[in-house]
């Protein structure tokens, strides 16, 4: 079976970015809804929660939406196309891995991702969004060390 390299890390790439488009989709956060609690209020990678890092779930959305463009391109081209590198996807990745670390850490200040008070802290189902991204980055860091260890091959 003669499998190319490089088409796995793309594949592995695709899913990660797939799963990040999906995810900023759901719920991110969740504040009340509980028994004893205020009615429930929710936000997606979107939401607009009055913090300094409220853009930064658009621009993972974009990253990864980036990365599907990217991963297309040499399907539509006769060519093999410049921007067609590992280079580009690890340049992708760093900004969707940025741009998730900084709206982890304005959620974390505005303490829509630890309840205080309640057991357990950490609810993964009051955000699941946040945390399939989590795993689309995972995806997505697999795919382009694939990628970079292919092009190391050749």
């Amino acid at each position: 079976m003669n499998r190319n390299p490089v088409q796995g890390g793309r594949w592995v790439v695709t899913i990660g970015a797939v799963v990040i488009i999906a995810s900023c989709l759901l719920q991110w956060w969740q504040l009340g809804g509980g028994p004893g609690e205020l009615p429930a209020k929710a936000g997606d990678a979107f939401a607009r929660t009055g913090g300094w890092a409220d853009g930064f779930g658009f621009l993972l959305f974009l990253a990864a939406v980036a990365t599907l463009l990217l991963v297309a391109l040499p399907y539509a081209a006769e060519a093999p196309i410049a921007i067609d590198r590992p280079i580009s996807y690890l340049l992708l990745l760093g900004v969707a891995v940025v741009a998730y670390v900084l709206r982890t850490i304005s959620m974390l200040q505005q303490h829509l991702l630890l309840y205080i008070g309640q057991t357990p802290p950490i609810q993964p189902l009051r955000g699941p969004g946040f945390w399939a991204a989590a795993i689309g980055l995972l995806f997505f860091a697999r795919g382009v060390f694939e990628l970079w260890e292919a092009r190391r091959r050749f």
